[in-house]
């Protein structure tokens, strides 16, 4: 895949059936180490982007800040790139449409739009929430590029009411947005087998979870598709899983004077070869 709308007619036809994992880059090396690997896309993540910037998760970058993070990925990476968008940078539908314009400018071939406000960690009231999906659905429409908005709901994360009313008002937001045209919604919270498999009934249409969250495991790849998920994300984890390791490495050199933690390392002449060759 060579152009934009090639990649993005890929990337349309991944969410049609089937079950695949989208991993999560930070920055152009953790984007190369995923297609070495052999993964057919990626996406970034705005809290790992966000994190080796140094500044806190939740827009803290802004618009253009995380938009240039993605262009550099996206420009230099031969597969489909998703960018993680937050909430837009902005409560109204014309900031979504302005983000999504600016992802496909900077090459990007779907994103995220959540439908919590950052600054409150509450909601946006539903049919707010609704009008920016399909205003940023729209100007996506109008750029001719297959884009896929996957449309992030957060009734879990915001702690929205009982586990039963985080349910409903998920489905009844996800339909929504499937209704507003978009390729993909994405419901993050949920990590049981029970819960994840009523959920992607009740939808209807792409269902996104997380492969883990908060320091855990998701399930397993094979049973996720079993249970009807389409698309299974890593958001944030790859990379604090990689923190992780550097912190135990330290803690183990501080407690031991050794150094094994090098061994299995990444050799420079690898890595300068892989830069290289993007």
């Amino acid at each position: 895949m060579t152009t934009q709308q090639e990649k993005a007619e890929a990337f349309a036809k991944m969410h049609e059936q089937g079950c695949f994992v989208l991993a999560n880059a930070w920055d152009l090396p953790s984007a190369v180490l995923i297609v070495e690997a052999g993964y057919p896309c990626l996406a970034t993540s705005s809290a790992a982007v966000a994190f080796v910037q140094g500044v806190p998760d939740g827009e803290k970058m802004g618009r253009q800040g995380m938009l240039r993070v993605v262009y550099e990925i996206a420009r230099r990476t031969p597969v489909p790139v998703s960018a993680d968008l937050e909430a837009g940078y902005g409560p109204s539908p014309e900031a979504v449409a302005a983000t999504v314009r600016g992802a496909i400018a900077a090459g990007a071939v779907g994103c995220n739009i959540e439908d919590a406000d950052p600054s409150t960690h509450k909601l946006f009231d539903f049919d707010l929430a609704v009008a920016r999906i399909k205003v940023g659905q729209a100007a996506a429409d109008a750029s001719g590029v297959k884009f896929v908005l996957n449309a992030r709901t957060d009734p879990y994360l915001t702690k929205f009411g009982t586990p039963q009313q985080c349910f409903d008002e998920s489905v009844r937001r996800a339909k929504a947005f499937l209704a507003a045209g978009v390729r993909s919604v994405f419901v993050p919270g949920i990590g049981d087998a029970e819960t994840i498999g009523k959920m992607a009934a009740a939808v209807g249409g792409p269902l996104n979870v997380l492969g883990g969250f908060m320091g855990k495991a998701g399930l397993p790849l094979d049973e996720l598709r079993k249970l009807g998920v389409r698309r299974v994300s890593l958001g944030g984890s790859l990379m604090l899983a990689t923190y992780a390791a550097t912190k135990r490495a330290l803690a183990y050199i501080a407690a031991t004077g050794t150094f094994t933690y090098a061994n299995g390392a990444i050799p420079n002449g690898e890595m300068n070869k892989l830069m290289d060759k993007y």
